[in-house]
């Protein structure tokens, strides 16, 4: 965080790496990525707590806008790297935040809420949760275009889930993780297939992400089996934070029913 002067402001990954500026990004859960995370958390309450006072019709002009919102955000993402010179094979929307986009827009404007809200509990959103907490755009200077978008983009997915969750739009079902695991299962290998084309790491399938999760995973399984052995223990690990999340769900139902009662 030494250095957050403008110059910086539409710096990318590749431009940061070539000129070996490894002094002008953040370590995680320092003061500005803990102010990050305080201020999603208030943002969930005060918006959650608003959208529960909205009457129905409002409630979907809201759901509209927020999904309309976060691909017109990704849409002027990709167009300022694009004219920044950025390598855009490496922003396409292959990641599971970005199959998030098109989870709420089928959400706010389709009919399949009884697949898209699961996947909202049990995918989208603790996607986006795990990016805000283990970061992997760490290199930027926190006074940065594609930071700030990270942070924001990130946090609206899950500000568009928790006022859902407790405006009472989604019930996370124990069906959920199969719906969920059904919809990601049949994409994930493909985008393996990619990445190892194109050298990659879309959904972090071929290499773990640093500080994350899923670097335990790669040294129990990866290095005595190699990228198979990964996978595997990938998706046992979902399997495992997927059943955390049904048991989670489960109690705040059970809270809340309490307090309600």
């Amino acid at each position: 965080m030494e250095d957050q002067t403008l110059q910086y402001f539409f710096y990318y990954t590749k431009i940061i790496e070539e000129k070996e500026l490894f002094d002008i990004g953040f370590d995680l859960y320092c003061v500005g990525h803990l102010i990050w995370l305080a201020t999603t958390v208030i943002a969930c309450v005060v918006f959650s707590n608003w959208y529960k006072t909205l009457p129905e019709l409002k409630k979907i002009k809201t759901k509209k806008f927020f999904a309309v919102a976060i691909l017109i955000s990704e849409i002027l993402k990709d167009l300022v790297l694009w004219l920044a010179g950025a390598p855009m094979i490496e922003y396409l929307p292959l990641h599971l935040c970005s199959f998030a986009i098109f989870g709420m827009l089928i959400d706010a404007f389709g009919k399949w809420q009884h697949i898209t809200g699961q996947m909202m509990a049990f995918a989208f959103c603790p996607g986006a949760v795990s990016a805000l907490l283990f970061c992997n755009w760490t290199e930027l200077p926190f006074f940065n275009y594609l930071n700030i978008h990270s942070f924001v983009f990130h946090a609206w997915i899950v500000i568009y889930f928790v006022m859902l969750y407790r405006g009472g739009e989604i019930k996370p079902a124990y069906s959920g993780i199969w719906k969920s695991i059904g919809a990601i299962l049949p994409i994930s290998f493909p985008i393996i297939a990619f990445n190892l084309t194109f050298d990659q790491n879309y959904l972090f399938l071929n290499e773990a992400s640093e500080g994350s999760p899923l670097v335990p995973v790669w040294n129990i399984f990866g290095t005595s089996f190699g990228l198979p052995g990964y996978i595997c223990g990938v998706i046992l690990l979902v399997l495992v934070i997927f059943h955390i999340l049904y048991v989670v769900y489960r109690l705040l139902d059970k809270l809340s029913s309490a307090k309600r009662g």
